[in-house]
């Protein structure tokens, strides 16, 4: 990510994933049962998406952001999958490096499980058994395009590079889905905690975040009804608590820390990131990932947000055909299929 050359961190760094089969004909028959539960104006009201396929769909994203960790992040120690219990049938278990994590091994409220929502799981990841101080946390849609470095996450100091869009948050985000809302309850607490800031706040980018365990526990002790509020909700809702918004800007608003992170604005000149959101205008889409098959991005990010369609619909396919041109050749976390 920069040509000068930076010290390596001197302890393992981890990887943590969160992922979910949406079409297991199970998963889709609990969250059927559990959404009428759920308070209305919460999972399909206020242009929220909690009901759609989209959400949980399986386009082979996780496969393929995998292969891309092997290839450009070699040094990762262990990977961490934080699944419901589900395991893809394509992962090679008996790997050392593969660590099956279940949602009822790090909830400590059995009660708030089965889950559906993305915030709640968050609040857990600093709970899985022999995750490594530091560690790098990656949506299933997000790849790595270039090699990267521990010191590229890490740098010298015990920091982070913080990874951020160019995009406010705001308490104007005030209305709308329940992710926006989440955001705009998130810096409503900055507020409450620091006052208000000296630097915009921003949108973390969609990117692998670095996060440092133990600052996670640390966040916990200052939002400890926030942290059990947001994990017990089933389903998203607009009084999450998003961790990676408040992880980011916590890092120069509390100042306990503040002097030890870097700030880090994507994209930069150097078409060092990309995120597309794959919606119904095909030509756009394609350009976009003729893009990045032409600009090699250190960081992509896809996410899909075509609603309720086929599998069969042309853009996902034009999606699996693109993530296989980019990384076509069997991981070493893929078993090895007999015919």
């Amino acid at each position: 990510m920069r040509p000068d050359p930076l010290p390596e961190l001197d302890e393992p760094v981890d990887a943590v994933y969160t992922w979910v089969d949406g079409s297991d004909p199970a998963f889709r028959a609990s969250f059927q049962r559990h959404s009428p539960t759920w308070p209305e104006g919460e999972a399909t009201a206020r242009g929220d998406s909690n009901d759609r396929d989209n959400r949980f769909r399986d386009n082979g994203e996780l496969r393929h952001s995998l292969r891309s960790l092997a290839a450009h992040a070699p040094w990762v120690r262990r990977i961490h999958l934080l699944t419901n219990g589900q395991v893809p049938n394509w992962l090679d278990r008996s790997d050392p490096r593969i660590h099956l994590v279940r949602h009822d091994e790090v909830f400590e409220d059995p009660g708030a499980l089965p889950t559906f929502n993305s915030n709640a799981i968050e609040m857990n990841l600093h709970r899985i058994p022999g995750l490594a101080r530091r560690f790098l946390y990656f949506n299933d849609d997000v790849f790595l395009g270039r090699p990267v470095r521990k010191a590229d996450f890490f740098p010298p100091g015990g920091g982070e590079r913080v990874l951020l869009e160019d995009f406010p948050l705001t308490a104007a985000l005030c209305q709308g889905s329940a992710h926006d809302r989440s955001l705009a309850h998130t810096v409503e607490l900055l507020d409450r905690l620091w006052g208000p800031p000296r630097l915009p706040r921003l949108l973390p980018a969609h990117a692998p975040q670095a996060y440092d365990r133990d600052r996670i526990r640390e966040l916990e002790t200052l939002l400890p009804g926030e942290f059990r509020e947001t994990a017990a909700h089933r389903f998203r809702s607009g009084n999450d608590l998003v961790l990676a918004a408040l992880y980011a800007h916590s890092a120069w608003e509390d100042p306990s820390v503040a002097g030890r992170h870097e700030r880090v604005i994507l994209p930069d000149p150097r078409w060092s990131y990309r995120f597309v959101m794959l919606e119904n205008r095909p030509w756009t889409i394609l350009r976009a990932f003729t893009g990045i098959r032409l600009r090699r991005p250190t960081f992509f990010g896809i996410n899909d947000d075509l609603g309720d369609i086929s599998a069969l619909h042309p853009l996902l396919l034009a999606l699996r055909a693109f993530l296989f041109l980019q990384n076509p050749r069997r991981g070493p976390f893929e078993r090895r299929f007999r015919r």
